[in-house]
């Protein structure tokens, strides 16, 4: 405030509170307001709607003005016969209905065509029919108004109440239709854009939420906003945005061969809880294809590991070509008599089972049934190496547990029995040179047969019973069971150091595939998915819409419907979403960096150099 302005007198009167002496533009001065400014000329409204909206298109092609002026002139008429032609359909509607055929034509039809047999231009490309609905939109607001002022006074007031809102309103009706119509959308999504933009205004400055409406309308529409909308998704849901971009960008599957879920790239406990409710947004069985391919790539490094009976056959085959011959030239070499063979057996193996009876060891029943089984069995092979070779065989059936299923537990005494199957070794080398050799060649011939067999054991223990959708003939691997069999095979197995390490790679991909599992809390999952999917919804919904006022989310909500189309497409990209932790990750980043330029914004831009941004209140 610049008090040199002001004179002595004035001075004086404010000093001594005399502030009604005071002129009307120094009273503004100290209340800090800005002098009215004059009062302009009236101009029509309908050719500066067009004169205006035209500007914030590519510039027109000046030997068409007596094109646009036609267009103008339409504009005004068909504004103008707004209200006469409302009730014209009506009447003509009802008549025709009575009559059960066509016929009297609308009126607003015959105003059309008695302006194009007349030769009034139409509009012909999306420019010009986006400017003839906002022109004619404004023309039906300002003709009704020029003659209300004859009407009634309760017509009059109907007209002439806040004409700038009644503006607004319409001009956002016409250009939220109007754009809709240009965007390939079907009638019924025109008409329900049209209703909400022009009901947006209410309960804000009609020209506030006019702008934020058309701009939450349009941008769903673009493939950049709806990244945009679906990045916010994910961040809003995701309890650290941040880490889980790092951490899905610098995730190294353990298994190759398919894409992981973003919840298993991220492990962030919000994305992780959120996959069951998407899931059921999936419409085409998008996780089961990706659990399938999943389940496959996992199923290559059994199936490569394991093999199947064929390859097993084929090696205990071949190991048997190779060694079968060293046994046989042992024993067809042996030169030992059968009473001097029998005597070192009852020496050395009869005697080491005696000895284990009577060991502490001997005192516990299974052991006492396996010796007493080996006694006999060792008996029967007296005579000859060869055949206590076959008397063999049946102590390592033992050992191994395969005579088990004959009502004894000779399994339980696998300890004592492999001592008595090396001595029986012992005695068959002392009557038959180079048996021994034989033994090394098959142990060793043997290795790799028996991390196959144990390979294929493994596998048998983690498929579950449910069918692999996507491949008939295979199946499923439980997560469970594979857990069990990793643990159980970390105390004892005939696998290898390479094969566990390669399976327990196997078991860590598993866990992840299954994190989701973690994130359930107790209760329905029905209705956890909806208050999920509610959730998500209202994140969408705030980016389409924006902060629109209570009562009017409740007088378009029946027309939620319309957006049908939109929704399905931002549903699909956030299921799409949660089958790529790279395309999450980069929407997110999207959306926190912001880098395209919404429609919505591209449009706000070119209101205001149409000169409708002082109506509306827009600002750069």
């Amino acid at each position: 405030m610049d008090l040199s302005k002001l004179t002595d007198k004035e001075l004086e009167a404010i000093a001594s509170g005399k502030l009604s002496s005071l002129s009307d533009e120094t009273l503004r001065m100290l209340a800090g307001i800005e002098a009215p400014k004059e009062k302009q000329p009236p101009v029509d409204i309908i050719q500066s709607a067009r004169e205006q909206a035209m500007k914030a298109f590519p510039s027109p092609d000046y030997s068409q003005i007596g094109r646009q002026l036609g267009l103008t002139a339409r504009a005004g008429v068909t504004g103008a016969m707004a209200i006469p032609n409302i009730f014209g359909d009506a009447l003509n509607s009802l008549i025709n209905t009575i009559a059960g055929r066509p016929v009297l034509p609308m009126a607003s039809q015959a105003t059309s065509n008695l302006l194009t047999a007349a030769g009034v231009p139409q509009a012909e490309t999306p420019t010009e029919r986006v400017v003839q609905d906002v022109s004619q939109a404004m023309a039906g607001v300002s003709a009704p108004a020029a003659v209300a002022r004859k009407l009634p006074s309760a017509l009059s007031d109907f007209f002439l109440t806040s004409p700038v809102a009644q503006t607004a309103a319409a001009v956002g009706g016409a250009g939220a239709g109007g754009l809709a119509r240009e965007s390939d959308l079907g009638p019924a999504a025109q008409v329900g854009f049209s209703l909400l933009g022009a009901t947006a205004p209410a309960g804000a400055t009609g020209a506030m939420a006019a702008s934020r409406g058309a701009k939450e309308i349009v941008r769903p529409f673009t493939e950049e906003g709806r990244q945009v909308i679906v990045g916010n998704v994910l961040r809003q849901l995701a309890r650290e945005p941040e880490q889980a971009i790092k951490q899905m960008e610098a995730y190294t599957p353990t298994v190759p061969g398919y894409t992981p879920t973003t919840a298993q790239a991220s492990r962030d406990i919000g994305l992780i809880s959120a996959e069951t409710p998407i899931r059921s947004m999936a419409t085409m069985g998008q996780f089961e294809a990706q659990a399938s391919a999943a389940n496959q790539a996992r199923m290559k490094i059994l199936d490569q590991m394991a093999k199947d009976r064929d390859a097993l056959t084929a090696a205990i085959k071949k190991r048997d070509e190779v060694t079968a011959p060293l046994r046989e030239q042992a024993f067809a070499k042996s030169t030992v008599d059968p009473e001097t063979f029998n005597t070192n057996v009852y020496q050395n193996v009869i005697g080491k089972i005696d000895n284990i009876l009577q060991s502490d060891a001997g005192a516990r029943k299974t052991v006492q049934n396996a010796m007493n089984f080996a006694k006999s069995t060792v008996e029967n092979g007296l005579g000859s190496p060869a055949r206590l070779y076959e008397a063999r065989k049946d102590l390592r059936d033992a050992a191994q547990g395969l005579l088990d299923k004959e009502g004894s537990a000779y399994s339980l005494a696998k300890k004592q029995l492999e001592d008595v199957i090396r001595s029986v070794d012992d005695a068959i080398e002392i009557g038959a040179p180079g048996y021994k050799n034989y033994l090394q060649k098959y142990a060793q011939s043997s290795r790799g047969i028996e991390r196959l067999e144990a390979a294929q054991e493994f596998r048998g223990k983690v498929l579950s019973t449910t069918p692999d959708p996507m491949r008939v003939g295979d199946f499923m691997i439980s997560q469970p069971s594979f857990t069990r069999a990793i643990r159980s095979a970390e105390k004892e197995t005939d696998l290898s150091k390479t094969q566990l390490a390669v399976l327990k790679r196997v078991a860590t991909d598993l866990d992840s595939g299954v994190l989701n599992r973690a994130g359930r809390v107790p209760g329905s999952d029905t209705f956890k998915n909806l208050s999920t999917a509610n959730v998500i919804g209202g994140i969408v919904g705030k980016q389409m819409f924006g902060e629109v006022p209570s009562g009017v989310n409740k007088m378009v909500a029946p027309l939620n419907w319309l957006f049908n189309g939109t929704d399905d497409q931002i549903r699909e990209l956030l299921v799409n979403a949660m089958l790529d932790p790279k395309l999450a990750s980069d929407m997110m980043k999207k959306a926190n960096v912001m880098t395209i330029e919404p429609l919505s914004k591209e449009l706000k831009r070119r209101a205001i150099q149409a000169g409708y941004g002082a109506s509306f209140g827009l600002t750069e």
